[in-house]
């Protein structure tokens, strides 16, 4: 049950695009005019959050990247996974400043690197640290979440785990230098999630929920600028609104089903994580896939 008298409540943060536009542009409230429903959105910061949220009944339904998920799972937080983005590679790297004596991720041992704790950096950073032969205690972390591009600038940390659209920024500035890209690690796909709950006793208004964000990631794609103006007028304290423009036009929009795919995705990270005690124990991905998909429309 959730705490408002809504129908659905959805959790928005401004790390989830997606999501963000959706609840500015009104389709979804359209669309459940005719299941004469309601929407309530709770906005909030920290998309790493979005499980908890989901497990007090804050919210049924939320979007973040690829590792809130695997931790919910692992809390014994009964989600469902609803739908995924194609992978979104060219928008987050591990940099360091253009300067750095960093060239390698073998060189990161022992040093303190920013980044935002349990989202896709988690997933990311230990993946390349695995790689590179390190455990993920082996470098110090700064979970400071937006402040990393600033702390990295300023010398407090020697790397940043950083995402659009301040990575685009600094990059066009010259400031920084891409140490890992993602495309070898990771498929960083925005994923979407609710609680089994809501999910197998609203059908109908998942389904709601989902046609509606194909309607707004197709209107993203096709009014970009207008997209990049909604971020810079509400996120006045982030990069300006050419920035978002930039950074929005890197990235694949559209949603995607379920597939196995994802699923050997997720379950890859998730061993490792559980095997580096970052989640508290093993995990099957495959149990939190819905017995009846929901159905993706076509864009």
């Amino acid at each position: 049950m959730t705490q408002s008298k809504a129908d659905v409540t959805i959790g928005v943060h401004p790390n989830n695009h997606s999501l963000f536009v959706l609840r500015r542009l009104g389709f979804l409230e359209e669309i459940l005019k005719e299941h004469n429903a309601s929407v309530a959105w709770v906005d909030y910061n920290d998309g790493a959050k979005t499980p908890l949220r989901i497990a007090s009944g804050e919210i049924d339904f939320g979007g973040t990247g690829s590792t809130p998920p695997l931790t919910a799972q692992a809390s014994d937080i009964d989600i469902v996974y609803v739908a995924v983005s194609n992978p979104r590679t060219a928008s987050g790297a591990l940099v360091v400043r253009k300067e750095s004596s960093v060239q390698s991720v073998a060189d990161l041992k022992g040093l303190r690197i920013a980044l935002s704790e349990g989202s896709w950096h988690t997933s990311f950073l230990a993946t390349a640290l695995d790689k590179a032969g390190l455990l993920y205690d082996d470098v110090a972390r700064a979970d400071i979440g937006n402040e990393g591009a600033k702390a990295l600038l300023a010398g407090e940390v020697e790397a940043w785990v950083g995402n659009d659209p301040q990575l685009t920024e600094l990059h066009n500035k010259g400031l920084i230098r891409t140490l890992v890209p993602l495309e070898s690690h990771i498929s960083h796909r925005s994923v979407w999630f609710a609680s089994r709950d809501f999910a197998t006793n609203r059908p109908q208004l998942l389904k709601a929920v989902v046609e509606a964000l194909q309607q707004a990631d197709t209107w993203i794609q096709e009014n970009t600028r207008e997209a990049a103006e909604l971020f810079a007028r509400d996120l006045p304290h982030w990069p300006s609104m050419d920035s978002w423009e930039a950074a929005l036009r890197r990235r694949p929009w559209g949603l995607q089903p379920i597939t196995e795919e994802f699923i050997t995705e997720q379950q890859r990270v998730a061993d490792l994580l559980a095997r580096q005690h970052i989640l508290p124990k093993n995990i099957v991905v495959s149990d939190a896939v819905l017995s009846v998909p929901v159905e993706i429309g076509g864009e």
